[in-house]
């Protein structure tokens, strides 16, 4: 008998990625990431400079769900890829495509407000196959320009298959 792994469909690999400005910073004890002075921003006001819809958005002192205080950092993200879904690179590609004729306007938001710029790639591991994570030289090049660092937030699960009759 020989032996498969069994993966369902929410347990395949995949990835999503998205660029993200946010507060600079820095973590407090007992209350988190916390805005340093300046880092502060409207995220309307990032949409409507870059004219590029965000998928989320965080505004300093803006009040979180009941009973979570108020937003101690403000936020935007934009320009999330989740297909293809084994290939960052890819990804991380159409995300600097999206962005490139934007890069002066970067450079004025940086200048402006005291924000940091994140390439963010969310792997999602299953059994040991990872999506490849690859940047070209366009990525590299977007990145230096705008000082954008790329961060990987990597999620590792570990597959069990087990059945009563497996064969030892």
């Amino acid at each position: 008998m020989e032996r498969t792994k069994h993966m369902d469909f929410a347990e395949q690999p995949t990835c999503h990625s998205y660029f993200m400005i946010c507060s600079e910073g820095q973590l407090e004890d007992g209350i988190g990431f916390v805005a340093a002075e300046g880092g502060g921003f409207d995220p309307d006001e990032i949409t409507d400079r870059l004219g590029i819809q965000p998928v989320h958005t965080k505004k300093l002192g803006e009040p979180l769900a009941p009973g979570h205080g108020l937003s101690a950092f403000s936020e935007w993200a934009a320009c999330e890829q989740i297909a293809p879904a084994m290939d960052a690179g890819s990804q991380c590609a159409s995300i600097v495509q999206a962005l490139a004729p934007h890069i002066s306007t970067l450079r004025e938001i940086k200048n402006e407000y005291n924000v940091r710029y994140y390439l963010m790639v969310v792997p999602h591991v299953y059994s040991e196959v990872a999506p490849a994570l690859d940047f070209d030289s366009d990525v590299i090049r977007f990145c230096h320009d705008t000082e954008t660092e790329i961060s990987v937030d990597l999620y590792v699960y570990e597959h069990r298959q087990e059945e009563a009759d497996w064969p030892i």
